[in-house]
């Protein structure tokens, strides 16, 4: 007999649970992998394309590395049903640490000027993480870029059958190749790799992102740590506290950056 899965956020309000956007924002994020009847919840910055290509193959729609490209223009192609969500023999989220997660953000995507940021004149404003931050903490989640928005967000139940965190991706992929799903590392082929490049330490939470984007030119990157002071600390703490709160509750605080 199969569980009944309690979801998140459909009890928000008594509207249609087409009209409550928590709970079809997070909908959007839950993808079916057919053969295993399992649904895995998928966040931006937590591997989400080595995920989202792995679920492809299984799926049979891709066959090897060289078309994965089409993951991106396919976001929603595995996107569950409410059947498939709530029959779900397993389910499964990948966590990660909220002070690396927001600091990866701003190194590739505002560093790289994958996302930018224009003032009140349509002028692109040279951000530095400090007031990248600070420019999240005066957002509403719902305004928030995927990349950057709240972890707890995304999740579509109440309880996964297994957390997984990216600090011990290594010990998920093994786990979830007991499963019967093999997940492959794709961040080599998208370039999303960074161990091998050279890490820097120092003071860089107030580095305006085209300097650090030179710094990566020539070949190193600052450490995570390196992006924080006490203020920035302070910051995610105010902002991503729910998310601190969900990476502890199955993972302690070994893996947290502070």
């Amino acid at each position: 007999m199969t569980m009944t899965r309690l979801l998140k956020n459909v009890r928000l309000d008594h509207s249609t649970v087409s009209q409550n956007e928590m709970y079809t924002f997070s909908l959007m994020h839950a993808l079916s992998i057919y053969p295993l009847d399992a649904i895995c919840t998928f966040i931006p910055k937590n591997a989400c394309s080595s995920l989202r290509y792995s679920i492809a193959i299984s799926n049979g729609f891709l066959k090897d590395i060289n078309d994965i490209n089409w993951i991106n223009q396919n976001n929603q192609t595995f996107m569950s049903t409410q059947r498939e969500i709530s029959i779900a023999s397993y389910t499964f989220v990948v966590l990660r640490c909220p002070y690396t997660r927001v600091a990866s953000c701003f190194l590739d995507k505002v560093v790289d000027e994958k996302i930018k940021f224009n003032d009140n004149l349509g002028n692109i404003v040279n951000l530095n993480f400090n007031e990248f931050l600070s420019y999240i903490k005066s957002q509403n989640n719902s305004e928030m870029d995927e990349h950057w928005r709240h972890q707890s967000d995304f999740l579509h139940y109440e309880r996964y059958d297994d957390y997984f965190s990216l600090e011990s991706f290594s010990e998920a992929m093994e786990t979830l190749d007991v499963n019967g799903f093999k997940v492959y590392d794709t961040r080599a082929v998208l370039k999303h790799d960074i161990s091998g490049i050279n890490r820097i330490d120092g003071d860089y939470s107030k580095t305006k992102a085209d300097v650090i984007k030179k710094i990566k030119e020539e070949g190193s990157i600052p450490s995570y740590k390196s992006m924080y002071s006490d203020e920035e600390i302070e910051l995610v703490d105010d902002i991503f506290r729910d998310d601190i709160n969900l990476y502890k509750s199955p993972f302690g605080d070994l893996d947290l950056l502070f």
